[in-house]
């Protein structure tokens, strides 16, 4: 076999051996359900680095990375954790990075950055770090950490109160749209299991029984913050959603900042950090700081006032928690 002089070889890109390139750790999102994982990554990924995977990868998680998600929300830990997942979801990423840089993706980029204001066009390929959002992870912290361990999480929480209220209006939406019923599993490190026929016997559901939101809202955030501090991930990082809405300019540089992204595009950073972004919640229009006042009745408040004084040791420990780890806005 005749074999070319290496400037041909470069030229047509037939190496043997093609030349190895390192691949940036995944940056993972999550948080309970409706409080700001979206609008968070949304304005993450209009930094050049920040490539946002999917929508959510629910059903990829599912299929692929050992992590039931859909219908069911199991528990995982970094003992359910395997290389076979590792490879698969890593794969994933991969090609979904690779995909992203045809000209039929970028074209759909600018069309949704043109006509919704999401995202960007053009991406620094060479130093992209994928990015994955879903609230589905928060019970799963130890098991992402564990195959990915040198990657980076942010943890992001609201108020009850102001969550409550936006859990109850998506969940009624979802019902009215698709018959859709969530209900809370016994187990006490499940998520929210779905159904859209009859919900088991015995299990509490929503629509119907309002409890199970907050009941929810502090299981998760509990088992979140209790497996945090074991979780293998290269860094940790706690966002308040309250500090996000309400200085949204210092919440994002301080988050830029601590990613550790390339000095070459500090200056798209700030001006990422600096742009108005008014919050698109899918439910109604209104401050998300205070609407919860107006939309939850006085049954609905009490039923969250008893959940947090049946469970007074884990509400200080969300709180203490959050108080000591969250990012400090710049």
């Amino acid at each position: 076999m005749i074999k070319l002089p290496e400037s041909l070889r470069n030229l047509f890109g037939t190496h043997g051996e093609p030349n190895a390139q390192i691949t940036n750790a995944p940056l993972f999102v999550t948080g309970s359900m409706r409080s700001g994982t979206t609008f968070l990554v949304d304005k993450l990924s209009t930094h050049p680095q920040l490539l946002k995977i999917g929508v959510e990868l629910n059903q990829v998680w599912t299929d692929i990375g050992g992590a039931s998600i859909k219908e069911t929300c199991d528990h995982k830990d970094a003992a359910d954790a395997s290389a076979e997942y590792t490879y698969q979801m890593t794969a994933y990423f991969a090609n979904f990075i690779y995909e992203s840089r045809s000209v039929k993706r970028k074209a759909m980029r600018r069309y949704s950055k043109y006509f919704h204001g999401l995202g960007r066009a053009s991406y620094d390929w060479d130093h992209i770090i994928p990015v994955n959002k879903s609230p589905h992870l928060m019970n799963k912290l130890g098991y992402v950490g564990a195959l990915f361990p040198k990657s980076t999480l942010i943890l992001i929480v609201r108020d009850i109160y102001s969550h409550s209220a936006s859990m109850k209006y998506h969940f009624e939406k979802l019902h009215q749209a698709d018959g859709r019923t969530y209900f809370m599993e016994d187990n006490p490190e499940a998520c929210y299991s779905q159904s859209y026929g009859e919900v088991p016997e015995g299990k509490p559901s929503f629509p119907g029984n309002f409890s199970i939101i907050p009941e929810l809202w502090i299981r998760m955030n509990t088992l979140a913050f209790k497996e945090l501090n074991d979780a293998s991930f290269h860094q940790k990082i706690v966002v308040s959603y309250e500090d996000l809405v309400a200085n949204q300019r210092g919440t994002l540089l301080a988050l830029f900042d601590a990613l550790n992204l390339r000095q070459a595009h500090h200056r798209v950073a700030c001006e990422i950090a600096e742009k108005a972004t008014v919050l698109v919640n899918t439910t109604t229009k209104g401050n998300p700081l205070e609407k919860w006042k107006s939309q939850l009745s006085k049954d609905e408040v009490g039923a969250i006032d008893l959940a947090l004084s049946k469970h007074t040791k884990d509400y200080a420990f969300i709180n203490d928690s959050l108080q000591q780890l969250k990012i400090r806005p710049e």
